[in-house]
């Protein structure tokens, strides 16, 4: 399976036996408050749901980290085996219900014929109610697959390797993953795997990802209009966008050059499908 594979290529197999435990969907439907579309996701589109490992200082040595927002005792890897006719637009939605449902901090890998999909979320504790969490960061890298592994899924691969995560504790242990699935996610529109590290990257990553977007809105208007002067307008507005991304790229850059904290690695983005 896919799954295991990803598991034993991050080396997280050899440090803590699976449990590959399976949970009942009807335990989300109880605990989430889901509509009529998102239980037909669930029914529909999922094969198995199973809580694959469970880290805790008692199985890995990794401390707890407890604090007025962040309370990570543990580490959840949660497996969810998609059905073959499964739509990926259904991906991050079916992932918001369990990040939701759960409040542990929970890696989430969405299994799909050979292929795989990461999906991470950062979650604070509730300041009206400590019992509960508040979901504050969602990331997802997009579909893989390890036989077929090009530069940008190995910079992943590399990235989230046991051996290359912090066991401080268990709060910086997932918040690498969570950067590392951050840093996949965005590798397309930046032209790179890039590990923001601070909220000004994460910043200028954004800004670049925006920027992309109004490209291509660009580019569609170009196509559907007729009047010469306008397609001249909207290239202009291209070229404009083209070079502001890459003074904001430049900047990525001379930030990883100065703090030497991130990571810049220039990568062709991961074109697998399924």
């Amino acid at each position: 399976m896919a799954a295991s594979a990803f598991y034993a290529t991050i080396g997280l197999d050899e440090r803590v036996r699976p449990l590959h435990k399976k949970l009942d969907k009807k335990m989300f439907y109880d605990y989430a408050d889901l509509t009529k579309k998102e239980k037909d996701y669930m029914t529909k589109d999922i094969e198995r749901i199973e809580l694959t490992y469970l880290l805790t200082s008692r199985v890995i040595n990794i401390q707890p980290f407890v604090d007025e927002e962040y309370h990570y005792e543990g580490v959840m890897f949660i497996t969810i085996r998609l059905r073959t006719e499964s739509k990926d637009a259904h991906v991050s939605v079916i992932g918001e219900i369990i990040q939701k449902t759960v409040p542990n901090p929970t890696v989430i890998v969405f299994e799909k014929e050979r292929n795989v999909q990461i999906g991470t979320c950062r979650k604070r504790l509730n300041k009206n109610d400590r019992t509960k969490t508040v979901a504050e960061e969602w990331a997802y890298t997009p579909w893989f697959s390890l036989d077929h592994a090009d530069e940008t899924v190995k910079q992943f691969l590399r990235a989230v390797h046991m051996t290359k995560l912090s066991f401080a504790n268990f709060f910086r242990f997932y918040q690498d993953i969570h950067l590392a699935v951050q840093a996949f996610q965005h590798a397309k529109a930046i032209g790179a795997f890039y590990i923001a590290a601070d909220e000004q990257s994460k910043q200028l990553v954004a800004q670049i990802e925006q920027a992309e977007v109004e490209i291509a809105k660009w580019k569609n208007e170009i196509k559907k209009e007729t009047q010469f002067n306008r397609k001249v307008e909207y290239h202009m507005k291209i070229q404009q966008l083209t070079k502001q991304i890459e003074q904001w790229k430049q900047q990525l850059r001379g930030k990883e050059q100065h703090d030497g904290e991130t990571g810049w690695k220039i990568a062709r983005p991961c074109q697998n499908k399924h």
